[in-house]
């Protein structure tokens, strides 16, 4: 509601002219009951900055400062510092009176004036001030509850991000799991090989070791040749060097899938950084292979390009929820294509491209939608595009779906080089 002035609106009035300034007063006096007095423009904007004013008197040839710097002064305080400005004066020249208007005068009342025009001037500007006052409280609040909006928007972003992120490590885990294995099984047997390996290469040092001792015993001889042949050096070094190199292998197999995986798994990272997105690509590969090698075969055909300015975690987060989806949309077996390149100096574009079932054209304006998914219960949370979505879009990027059903789905992401 807009308040009533009529009781408490604090009235200022200026004039060097202490007639001109009784008589405001007087007639003022009787209608309101908060007024003062200032004798000059020195004065008058002194009390400005010091107190707030609902409305301002203001005569046009002062000492000090005229009306017209005073107005000018008022001008450049805060706004809720800032009272509606009524000149007072028996300068009736047009261009005294533009200039006021111009430099931010709200009303002119010319002298002479009767009782009956200055009251009901006044309380026009009261109005205009109330009002202007619940308006202006009005955005206030409205903004206040668009930033708190905004900010519960931003909260459940960051939770669905994360309720996605979880969700897909969760459908990954198993297979991770199973990747690790694979390579730590074969280290496990290579090594137990390894230490029988080395107990025989121990026998066969100690026989090597007890001849020295007695160079004229045939019989250490004899047990040295059988051992020799029973173990076949030749073969055992020759397997030990594979062992070792597939052990090495296993290690750095185990070694790519964690950090892939530590780099995936930092939701709360949220630092812009150069990045290379080929090889964003090939870490998502990696996280995804228990998905992707059962279902497709991997075609690469990529560009060198030039790293781009983004949140690492989350561009790898978004190639991951796509080519998870691209190898669950494959019945039997088929290929996901991946395709980098260059657009200009601006932009780098990716397309990642399936032989799946593909999407029907009714549904393709839907599968950004929160929840939205043609999964079976159970088997996804229908966020892993809708968080996709969001995230290039805050990388000041595109996502687009071309797909036929029945032929296979194609999504194609647009990133700007540089962050605007």
């Amino acid at each position: 509601m807009i308040a009533n002035y009529s009781a408490s609106a604090r009235i200022l009035i200026t004039d060097d002219n202490l007639i001109n300034l009784g008589i405001l007063n007087k007639i003022l006096s009787s209608e309101f009951s908060q007024i003062e007095k200032a004798h000059d423009g020195k004065q008058c904007l002194a009390a400005v900055q010091q107190k707030s004013f609902d409305l301002l008197l203001l005569d046009m040839n002062m000492p000090n400062l005229s009306g017209m710097e005073v107005i000018e002064a008022i001008a450049k305080l805060p706004r809720n510092r800032q009272p509606r400005i009524m000149v007072v004066s028996a300068d009736h020249s047009p261009e005294t009176v533009a200039n006021a208007f111009l430099l931010g005068a709200d009303d002119y009342l010319k002298t002479p004036y009767s009782k009956e025009e200055l009251l009901a001037r006044v309380t026009t500007q009261l109005a205009l001030r109330s009002r202007s006052q619940y308006l202006e409280e009005l955005v206030n609040r409205r903004t206040r509850e668009l930033t708190e909006t905004n900010q519960r928007l931003k909260e459940t972003h960051s939770q669905l991000m994360q309720a996605e992120k979880m969700a897909s490590l969760g459908q990954l885990a198993a297979g991770v799991a199973h990747e690790i294995n694979n390579p730590l099984a074969y280290v496990n047997s290579n090594l137990q090989m390894l230490d029988d390996y080395c107990k025989d290469i121990g026998a066969l040092i100690q026989a090597y070791s007890e001849l020295l001792v007695d160079k004229k015993d045939d019989k250490s001889f004899e047990n040295i040749a059988q051992l020799t042949r029973k173990i076949n050096p030749e073969f055992l070094f020759e397997d030990i060097n594979q062992i070792l190199h597939e052990s090495l292998s296993g290690v750095k197999r185990v070694k790519k899938i964690v950090n892939d995986l530590k780099t995936f798994s930092h939701p709360e990272q949220k630092i812009w950084q150069q990045t290379d997105i080929n090889q964003s690509l090939d870490s998502a590969i990696n996280i995804a292979n228990s998905t992707l090698k059962y279902k497709a075969r991997i075609n690469k055909e990529i560009e060198d390009l030039p790293p781009i300015d983004c949140i690492a975690p989350q561009i790898n987060q978004v190639f991951v929820n796509l080519l998870v989806n691209a190898a669950q949309s494959i019945q039997d077996r088929g290929e996901i294509t991946i395709v980098t390149q260059a657009l200009n100096n601006e932009s780098i574009q990716v397309k990642i491209a399936d032989t799946g079932i593909g999407i029907d054209k009714e549904n393709q304006s839907k599968i950004f939608d929160p929840f939205y998914t043609t999964k079976p219960v159970g088997e996804g949370t229908g966020l892993g595009l809708s968080v996709s979505y969001g995230i290039i879009q805050a990388h000041n990027g595109t996502i687009k779906v071309d797909s036929k059903k029945g032929e296979g789905t194609t999504f194609t992401i647009t990133l700007p080089i540089q962050r605007n």
